[in-house]
């Protein structure tokens, strides 16, 4: 094609096009909203699967954690530090290794005493993760990891927000409870700590020795002191695999078992756990962008045999133009040429517009998930984006034009002008048209069905009871660095600290106890008298009030007395959960325990109603331990009036009329903690039933389109039927036997492939999918009922327009 004749084509296709104003615009409104759903989720999977993450020689870094074996069970993923230390001393596997681990620390000498996220490293980490730096430097490497050197580095959001961007930072101090550290470097805003670190929102990098949970002189972090977070991050030597790596790791644990045997009696081994750091940081959230991008896919599919109808519908109308040209002389190559330029104009600007939404929509996906799912800050419209983005363009344009030629019979268009518009343009064959309706049925049962299972877990976890009241009720635990007083002596503190927050304005009741309504837990096990020990299950430390304060009953037995507040006893309460599963066919009321110490069981005061952690319920189904809250710290629950707010300044003021050296360690709104924890299923319920919603939209509108175009071409064979005396119920049973076998086994197909997908794929999904068959059942019969609808919806609109009037038409 010339370049004069290209031009002049293009002029036309874009003239046709304007002309045709209904037919572009749901054409292009239609691509451009389902292709950037689509480019978004591709640039998710492209992030989760193909773009390289900025570590070092990310092939072979790997993660190594820890799997704690006993007899009748293991504990994969929480580690000692004895073991990371000895991993990171007696490294023969590792190019370069990094000892990490995150945390929380108040920074005393900043306004407001705030709790900030922190990383405790070793030198290698800067390396490993590329720490790119803005102002100033990076700590000063060490000899050995225990060596304590004061500095540390600030993420660039913390200098902002509390150094107000100036560079003097470089050399001022922050002051924790342990020490003094002075800030040598502020690191730059791109950067941000692996999700598997607090989530990517790390503020302040320590050396890993200033981590005073296991480096301090006195009571360092024992065998048996397990951390989630606690990990050797490493480099592979060139020819290492994951088995060779843990082969080696596992037998230098091996030299020092009689350490971590008298730390940790009842263990039988410890295997080292060695993950690629993709897989490591990702966890499970990679089925979830693989759900996402199936149901994407459906989309955009359901999307295309909609607009494969427009075209259909198009050639109707454009067989008379393309006729003309025929007889003027155009060949048949040059008529494709022009339906493939107006496909490709059509193409074009759909996905420009879909990739401009998709811009929005990625800021958007970013401020949804950035804290609640890895690598979000890197979503981007990148290289795989844009090359799906081309091929689309190019696959669809060629596609609609095929579909539009495969209806002109090109031999027959010079015979077109003679003909009245006979024969021109061939109809959809009625197999045709079943295979269409029973695509269309099928992508969108599968999408509305799969779309119900998540949303029936989201709901799930949003109905069920938590298991405490959150309204208007605050978390408060202050703490006292430097009250050296025995327990006996601190426990006076706990009313004193009590009736000082009363005095707050608005404080309407003050109950003793922290509160496991927080996004993060801790766990811990007991072992029974005969040895046994359990598995981890979530805990707290609460007050003889605490029950009663946030509504979670006590089934049987009592709360704790006042001698185990003072620590003169020990006791504690389990749920119902735990009952059932360390005494399935009795009460654990009155049974002992070891725990904590060793010498003093501690013994089963109460059962109580279950606690029902959203983020963990399916791990531990309700199951929490209630530990005596004695005077180590003070930790209060505070119900305030209904349109009142707590606040720490409030409480510092408050706590310091006690003791002005008190501390603020924590400070939660129950709602806000509760909102947080559920954020996600939020989103996701109302994802699904966007989801849900526009797909039978789009096939609503598929399905009504193709039986009307076909059941319009079928109104002289309608009409003959009338004249020979058919009813209309006559007619109503035929045409609807023509449609609903198709209809009828894809959907059968689709509930199919839905359920036994789940059966086989249960486990991996079973964090964001349910099958439950109440909802599954409503589903089913909505979906039949919106079947039924576009299919009898157009056949009414054909027979009540009176197709026998077309026989005088013709």
């Amino acid at each position: 094609m010339n370049i004069v004749r290209f031009n002049n084509q293009f002029k036309l296709a874009v003239q046709s096009l304007r002309q045709a104003k209904g037919f572009s615009s749901a054409i292009i409104l239609t691509l451009s909203l389902t292709l950037a759903c689509f480019f978004v989720v591709m640039s998710l999977v492209s992030s989760y699967f193909v773009k390289p993450l900025n570590v070092e020689n990310e092939q072979r870094l790997v993660i190594v954690e820890q799997e704690n074996v006993y007899e009748d069970k293991s504990s994969p993923g929480y580690q000692s530090f004895q073991s990371i230390e000895h991993w990171y001393k007696n490294n023969q596997v590792f190019e370069k290794a990094a000892a990490v681990v995150s945390g929380q620390k108040i920074i005393r000498n900043l306004p407001g005493q705030p709790k900030i996220e922190v990383t405790y490293a070793s030198d290698e980490y800067y390396e490993l993760f590329r720490m790119p730096i803005l102002l100033g430097r990076h700590t000063e490497p060490v000899s050995h990891l225990g060596e304590k050197i004061q500095e540390v580095v600030i993420s660039y959001q913390f200098w902002q927000k509390y150094f107000d961007g100036q560079e003097s930072v470089i050399g001022k101090s922050i002051q924790t409870n342990d020490a003094q550290f002075t800030i040598v470097g502020v690191v730059d805003q791109s950067f941000s700590d692996p999700f598997m670190f607090n989530k990517g929102k790390g503020q302040i990098w320590f050396k890993f020795s200033a981590d005073a949970r296991y480096y301090r002189e006195e009571n360092p972090s024992p065998w048996y002191n397990l951390f989630g977070t606690l990990k050797l991050v490493g480099v592979l030597k060139e020819g290492e695999t994951n088995s060779s790596a843990k082969a080696q790791l596992h037998q230098v644990l091996q030299d020092i078992k009689s350490q971590w045997k008298e730390g940790f009696p009842n263990i039988v081994d410890l295997v080292p756990i060695v993950t690629s750091f993709r897989k490591a940081e990702l966890g499970d959230n990679n089925y979830l962008a693989l759900l996402l991008l199936a149901g994407v896919i459906g989309l955009v599919l359901i999307a295309l045999l909609n607009v494969s109808n427009l075209f259909v519908s198009r050639a109707v109308v454009k067989h008379k133009q393309l006729a003309l040209q025929a007889v003027l002389g155009a060949k048949r190559k040059v008529i494709f040429q022009s339906i493939l330029l107006e496909t490709s104009v059509l193409m074009a600007l759909s996905v420009f517009i879909a990739l401009f939404l998709a811009a929005w929509g990625i800021k958007l996906f970013k401020a949804l998930g950035m804290g609640f799912l890895p690598l979000v800050s890197s979503l981007t419209l990148d290289s795989m984006v844009l090359v799906s983005a081309l091929l689309c363009c190019i696959v669809f344009a060629w596609l609609f034009a095929w579909v539009s030629s495969r209806l002109i019979n090109f031999s027959q268009l010079r015979a077109q002008v003679q003909s009245s518009g006979k024969g021109a343009v061939s109809q959809i064959s009625a197999k045709t048209v079943k295979i269409m309706i029973a695509v269309q049925l099928f992508v969108a049962s599968c999408l509305v069905i799969g779309s119900t299972m998540v949303l029936s877990k989201s709901l799930e976890t949003l109905h069920r009871p938590l298991g405490s009241d959150i309204d208007n009720l605050y978390a408060v635990q202050i703490y006292v660095p430097g009250l050296d007083d025995d327990l006996s002596v601190r426990y006076k503190y706990i009313e004193l600290y009590r009736q000082a927050l009363y005095q707050i304005d608005g404080v309407t009741k003050v109950g003793h106890g922290g509160s496991p309504v927080e996004y993060n837990i801790r766990a811990s096990t007991v072992t029974d008298m005969s040895g046994k020990e359990s598995v981890f299950i979530p805990q707290a430390w609460v007050g003889q009030d605490y029950f009663e304060m946030t509504g979670l009953k006590i089934i049987e037995g009592r709360t704790f007395s006042e001698a185990a507040l003072r620590g003169e006893k020990h006791e504690f309460l389990v749920t119902k959960a735990v009952n059932d599963l360390l005494k399935p066919d009795g009460s654990l009321l009155g049974e002992k325990f070891l725990s904590f110490d060793p010498d003093n069981p501690v013994e089963v005061v109460g059962i109580t109603e279950n606690f029902n952690h959203p983020k963990s319920f399916g791990k531990h189904r309700g199951r929490h331990f209630w530990w005596a809250s004695q005077a180590y710290s003070f930790p209060y629950i505070v119900k305030m009036e209904e349109g009142k707010a707590l606040n720490r300044e409030l409480v510092f003021q408050a706590a310091h009329t006690v003791d002005e050296r008190a501390g603020l360690w924590r400070l939660t709104d129950f709602e806000k903690e509760y909102a947080l924890m559920t954020y996600m299923e939020r989103i996701t319920r109302n994802l699904c039933i966007m989801l849900a919603l526009f797909t039978l939209f789009l096939a609503g509108i598929g399905i009504y389109g193709v039986l009307s175009y076909n059941l319009g071409l079928r109104r002289y064979e309608l009409g003959i039927r009338m004249a020979l005396g058919a009813k209309n119920k006559k007619l109503y049973k035929q045409l609807f036997q023509d449609t609903i076998m198709p209809l009828a086994a894809a959907f059968c197909l689709a509930v199919g492939v839905c359920v036994l997908g789940y059966r086989l794929f249960g486990k991996q999904v079973q964090e964001y999918m349910l099958l439950n068959p109440v909802w599954l059942t409503g589903v089913c019969i909505g979906i039949l009922g919106f079947a039924l609808f576009a299919t009898l919806y157009p056949m009414s609109k054909v027979l009540k327009a009176k197709p026998m009037a077309s026989l005088r038409q013709e």
